[in-house]
C-alpha cells in the first residue's frame, strides 16, 4: 500500500489559491502537493487544486477540484497522502476529471479532456485600466502603465462626483507584473512606488 504521510509523496503541481478573501502573511501559497489526498473519515480519496500552509499553527490545508477541504498538522498525520489510491479504494470523479482537464495530470480515460479554471490567466484588459496606476511622461497626455508597462493614452474620467485622471482601458501588456497567489491581478496598489498587492505581498516585473 502506498498510503503516506503528508510529507512523503511524489509531488504534482498545484494551481495557486486564489480567493477574493482578506489572506494573512503568516500563510504560504504551496506549489506542489501530494497527488490524492483525504482525511480518515472521508468515502473517497481527492485530488487537491491548491494549498496553503500556515507556517505559525503547523497546518496545511488543501483545496480538492470538487470544493472539499483536506488538511490539518503534518506532524500529526492529521489527513493521509498517496501516489495513488490502494486497489479497491474510490476516487472522486469530479476531482478527477477537472484535475485532468487542466492539465494537472494525464487523462485516467486515455480521452482528451479540459478544464479551464478561472482566474489563473492574465486578464483580456490589463487590471490597472482606469486607474492612476500609471507614470505621467512628457506632455501629460501619456503614461506608462505601472502594470504592465505598456504606453496608453491618459484622460479624465468619472464625472462631476468622481473625477479623476487614469490610463485608458487597453490590452494586458507584455511585461505584467506578477500575480498575488491568493489574489492574482484583482488588488493592484501602489505603495512606495511601486506594485503590489492589497494585501501587502510584493509583485515584480
Amino acid at each position: 500500500m502506498n498510503t503516506r504521510r503528508a510529507s512523503r509523496y511524489v509531488p504534482v503541481t498545484l494551481l495557486p489559491p486564489v480567493t477574493h478573501s482578506a489572506v494573512s502573511l503568516d500563510m504560504e501559497a504551496l506549489t506542489s502537493g501530494p497527488r490524492f489526498v483525504r482525511t480518515r473519515g472521508m468515502s473517497r480519496w481527492h485530488r487537491p487544486r491548491s494549498g496553503v500552509r500556515f507556517a505559525e499553527r503547523d497546518r496545511i490545508a488543501y483545496s480538492c477540484w470538487c470544493g472539499y477541504g483536506v488538511g490539518g498538522s503534518e506532524r500529526a498525520g492529521a489527513f493521509l497522502a498517496a501516489d495513488e489510491p490502494p486497489l479497491g479504494e474510490p476516487v472522486c470523479g469530479t476531482c478527477e476529471g477537472r484535475a485532468a482537464g487542466a492539465g494537472q495530470d494525464d487523462s485516467p480515460t486515455g480521452r482528451q479532456l479540459l478544464f479551464t479554471p478561472r482566474d489563473i490567466d492574465p486578464p483580456k484588459n490589463c487590471p490597472a485600466s482606469r486607474s492612476s496606476l500609471f507614470e505621467e511622461l512628457s506632455g501629460g497626455r501619456v503614461g506608462r502603465c505601472l502594470a504592465c508597462g505598456d504606453m496608453q493614452p491618459l484622460r479624465a474620467m468619472g464625472g462631476p462626483y468622481n473625477p479623476r485622471y487614469a490610463i485608458v482601458q487597453h490590452p494586458t501588456g507584455q511585461a505584467l507584473v506578477d500575480p498575488c497567489p491568493f489574489h492574482r491581478w484583482r488588488q493592484l496598489t501602489r505603495r512606495d512606488g511601486r506594485i503590489v498587492c492589497a494585501c501587502g505581498r510584493e509583485t515584480a516585473q
